[in-house]
């Protein structure tokens, strides 16, 4: 899929709000640029020169700023984490609190999210297991508790009441989730047409079902 990288794109002004101004140049550019040669390349293929190159900062400073190379790929992954996060938190606040329509409304906002920021959102799916099986994970598995475990608690209670059909906790994120993902990559990847927030209803009925 193409993102239109001649306009702003959400996933760059993203980028630009978190590191502002002249003291966030460095770290802006470094970010802007690796956001776009992990994507074309990955990150275990991209190198610290080409970051050099595409973001006109030296190496020193990108290892200031950063650490290394994983650095970089760990603050960038953090960075739309946490924005995906918060537009998560933000609908989930507006469902009406039952498991199903919470369930409805975390499956639209992934499924929005990936569609306003086309780029972050690839970004994420390349990047997760570098960050989960390296120096971050720690960070990442904190950053999961804290976005799912109300919503885990949430679900437990309804099983525990009869709500639900009683589901081990390793099958939930996969039968609740796992279409939407899927539907999403295959978006990214241009292999299908229907925008993201088109698929919602459907598929967060498919995840209700799934579950009682």
């Amino acid at each position: 899929m193409k993102f239109g990288r001649n306009k702003v794109s959400a996933s760059q002004t993203l980028i630009e709000f978190a590191h502002p101004g002249l003291r966030g140049a460095a770290k802006r550019a470094v970010l802007l640029q690796a956001l776009q040669c992990f994507n074309d390349k990955g990150i275990e293929a991209s190198t610290i020169d080409d970051l050099r190159r595409r973001s006109g900062q030296s190496v020193g400073a990108i290892y200031h700023h950063f650490g290394n190379k994983e650095g970089v790929a760990a603050a960038l992954f953090f960075l739309g984490f946490d924005d995906q996060s918060q537009a998560i938190a933000a609908a989930l606040a507006q469902a009406d609190g039952t498991p199903r329509q919470m369930i409805a409304a975390l499956i639209g906002a992934w499924l929005d999210w990936t569609e306003r920021l086309p780029e972050m959102a690839l970004y994420l799916i390349l990047a997760r297991e570098t960050v989960d099986k390296g120096a971050h994970a720690q960070q990442l598995t904190e950053r999961l508790c804290a976005r799912y475990g109300p919503l885990d608690e949430l679900l437990a209670q309804a099983m525990r009441r009869g709500e639900m059909r009683p589901v081990p906790d390793d099958l939930i994120p996969p039968l609740i989730l796992g279409p939407a993902e899927s539907y999403c990559r295959g978006w990214l990847s241009g292999r299908r047409q229907m925008r993201p927030s088109q698929c919602a209803q459907v598929l967060a009925e498919a995840a209700w079902r799934s579950l009682v």
